[in-house]
C-alpha cells in the first residue's frame, strides 16, 4: 500500500506583502487619501472647536448677590440664582437681579462671545450686586408666613426637604434693619411638627442674637447661656420642644423625652373631664340673652379640660395637633345658632363693599378667594334658603361682619362681638354635650334655627357646617399652651401671625365623624367653603 504525498504550498511572509490602492474615479490614491484625511480632520475641528462656539454664543456668567439667592433674569426670562454659573448669549442684554423684600438692580450689559474653542476655553465673567432692603418692608413677618406654608406641608420625606426658611429670613433681616423685641420663637414654635423645624427656629435665633455674627466662643457661650434662661423661665416651651425631637437625638445629647410624663398628665385630664364638665352644668346656670335678633347663652368662666381627649384615651394619637390640655377660660357669652344668609345680606346691603358685587374687589384684596357667595345672586340668597348657615365666606368677611354687629347692637353695652377663640368654641360645645358622632345626625344641612340641639340650647356645633374661630391655626398650639392653661393664640393683627385661621367641628358632608367637638383644622384666611360658616361671641361679660 502505497503512501500519498501531501502537497504542501508555502505562504510568502506577511511583511512581504503589500497592499495596493486602486484609483478612485481616475483619481490616483497619493491625491484622494490626503483629501479624505483632511476632511476627516477638518471636520472634527469643526465639530469640537468651531460649532459649540456657533450653538452655543456667549459668556458664563457668575452672579454674586448681598444678600445671596436672589433671582437671575435675562431679557425677562429667569434663568437661575445668583451664586451659579449661568451661561448668557452674546448681545445687549437687559440683566435684572430680584430679591423678595429688596429693590431690584437692573442694568444692561454687553455679553461677548467665543467661536472657536468655546468648550475647551468657555468666556467665563463674573459680577457682583449689592440689593439694597425696600423701606418698610417686614422681612420677618415674609420669612413666618413662609415658615408656615411649608410646616403645613408635614415632617420632611424623601422625596423633598425642607428648605431653611428662617435662616435664610434673619440674613435679610440682618441686612434690612432688625428690630430688637419682636418674639420670634413664640410666634412660630407652635408651627413646628419636626425636629428640622426646631432646627431651623434655633439656627435663626442665634443668628439673630449674635447680629450675624460668625459662631465663635463667645457668640455660642451667650446664646446657650440666653436658651439656659429662656428654658428656666419658661420650661413649659423647652419641655413642648423637647417632645417633637427624636428619642435617639435626644439620648445621643443626654436628654430624656418627657412623653411618659405628659402622657401620665393627659390620662388624669381624660379621667376628671366627664366630672368637670358634669357638675359645671348642674351648678351653673346658662341664661339667654337676645341682641338684635341673635340669642346668646352665657357660658361661665371654666378651668376644663379640652383636646382629642377621648380619641387619646383610646390608644390613639390626637388629631389635627388636638392634644389634649387644659384651659382657663373667662365668661362669655356664645350665639345660640350659626349667622344666617338672611342676616348676612342685611349687613352686605349696609356694607356694599362685603356684597357679591364686589367680589373682584375683594378677591384682588386677597380678602376672599372666587367663590365668595357664589350661590347667591345679585339680588341676595337662593330663594328659601335665608335661614341656612351662610357659607363660602372668608374669615375676614366673618371678622367684619361682627364688628359691624358690635357698631349696630352692642355700642351701648361697652361688650365687643367677634368670632369664638378654639378653646371657648370647644367648651361651649362640650358643656351644650352634642352627640359623640356625626353620625346620629340627620343628614344634609339644617337651617341655623332647627339644626341639632345641645343641653344648653347652642345649635349646630356638632355637624351643620364647619366653623370659622378667631385665632390663627397653629398645628401645635394645644402643646406649646402654657401649663397655667391661659391661651398663647396670635393675634390675627400680629405681622408674625400664621395665615391660616381655625376652623372647628363637623359639617353635613360628615357621615361618620367622631367627637366633632375635639376636630379642627386650618384654611387661609382668604379662602371661603361650601361647609365653613360662622359663629359669634360677645366678651367682656362681668
Amino acid at each position: 500500500m502505497s503512501a500519498k504525498k501531501k502537497k504542501t504550498t508555502e505562504q510568502a511572509p506577511l511583511e512581504s506583502k503589500i497592499v495596493k490602492l486602486k484609483p478612485v474615479f481616475g483619481i490616483k490614491p497619493r491625491i484622494y487619501v490626503p483629501l479624505i484625511w483632511g476632511i476627516i480632520i477638518i471636520t472634527l475641528v469643526f465639530l469640537f472647536l468651531i460649532l459649540p462656539g456657533i450653538r452655543q454664543n456667549g459668556t458664563f456668567f457668575t452672579v454674586e448677590s448681598l444678600p445671596s439667592d436672589a433671582s437671575v433674569i435675562v431679557d425677562g426670562i429667569r434663568l437661575g440664582a445668583t451664586g451659579e454659573e449661568l451661561f448668557i448669549t452674546q448681545g445687549n442684554r437687559e440683566l435684572t437681579v430680584q430679591r423678595t423684600g429688596f429693590e431690584s438692580d437692573h442694568r444692561n450689559i454687553e455679553v461677548r462671545g467665543r467661536i472657536f474653542a468655546s468648550r475647551l476655553l468657555p468666556r467665563k465673567d463674573k459680577l457682583t450686586v449689592s440689593l439694597h432692603p425696600i423701606e418698610g418692608y417686614d422681612h420677618l413677618a415674609y420669612g413666618a408666613v413662609e415658615f408656615a406654608a411649608w410646616a403645613a406641608t408635614g415632617p420632611e420625606r424623601e422625596r423633598y426637604a425642607i428648605p431653611p426658611v428662617l435662616t435664610l429670613t434673619v440674613r435679610d433681616v440682618l441686612q434690612g434693619g432688625y428690630e430688637p423685641g419682636r418674639d420670634l420663637p413664640a410666634a412660630v414654635l407652635p408651627l413646628a411638627i419636626d425636629e428640622r423645624h426646631l432646627a431651623d427656629i434655633l439656627r435663626a435665633q442665634f443668628i439673630l442674637k449674635s447680629a450675624g455674627a460668625p459662631p465663635g466662643a463667645g457668640t455660642i457661650t451667650a446664646f446657650i447661656n440666653d436658651f439656659g434662661l429662656s428654658a428656666s423661665v419658661q420650661p413649659d416651651q423647652y419641655t413642648a420642644a423637647l417632645e417633637i425631637v427624636n428619642e435617639d437625638r435626644l439620648n445621643a445629647f443626654g436628654l430624656q423625652n418627657i412623653a411618659n410624663e405628659d402622657s401620665a398628665g393627659i390620662a388624669i385630664l381624660i379621667s376628671e373631664a366627664e366630672g368637670i364638665y358634669t357638675d359645671a352644668v348642674s351648678s351653673h346656670t346658662f341664661p339667654i340673652n337676645l341682641y338684635g335678633n341673635s340669642l346668646f347663652v352665657l357660658i361661665p368662666g371654666i378651668t376644663a379640660p379640652i383636646g382629642d381627649l377621648e380619641v387619646v384615651a383610646g390608644g390613639y394619637h390626637p388629631r389635627s395637633g388636638a392634644l389634649p390640655v387644659k384651659v382657663v377660660v373667662d365668661a362669655f357669652l356664645i350665639s345660640a345658632r350659626e349667622v344666617t344668609n338672611e342676616e348676612f345680606a342685611a349687613f352686605t346691603a349696609l356694607n356694599p363693599d362685603w356684597s357679591l358685587e364686589n367680589r373682584d374687589g375683594l378677591v384682588a384684596e386677597t380678602l376672599a378667594d372666587e367663590e365668595y357667595l357664589s350661590t347667591w345672586s345679585i339680588s341676595g340668597p337662593a330663594p328659601g334658603s335665608g335661614r341656612d348657615p351662610v357659607t363660602e365666606v372668608s374669615w375676614y368677611a366673618a371678622v367684619a361682619y361682627a364688628e359691624w354687629f358690635t357698631d349696630r347692637f352692642l355700642k351701648a353695652t361697652g361688650r365687643r362681638a367677634r368670632l369664638p377663640y378654639e378653646d371657648e368654641w370647644e367648651v361651649a360645645a362640650r358643656l351644650n354635650g352634642i352627640p359623640e358622632n356625626t353620625v346620629e345626625l340627620p343628614s344634609g344641612m339644617k337651617a341655623a334655627d332647627t339644626a341639632d340641639l345641645g343641653n344648653l340650647g347652642i345649635r349646630g356645633m356638632a355637624g351643620n357646617v364647619r366653623e370659622w374661630a378667631q385665632n390663627p391655626y397653629r398645628y401645635n398650639e394645644n402643646r406649646f399652651r402654657p401649663d397655667d392653661g391661659t391661651s398663647s393664640y396670635q393675634n390675627p393683627d400680629d405681622s408674625l401671625a400664621s395665615p391660616e385661621r381655625s376652623v372647628r367641628g363637623g359639617a353635613y358632608i360628615d357621615k361618620n365623624l367622631a367627637f366633632p367637638s375635639a376636630v379642627r383644622g386650618g384654611l387661609p384666611a382668604f379662602r371661603t367653603s361650601s361647609v365653613v360658616g360662622f359663629r359669634l361671641v360677645i366678651e367682656s361679660v362681668e
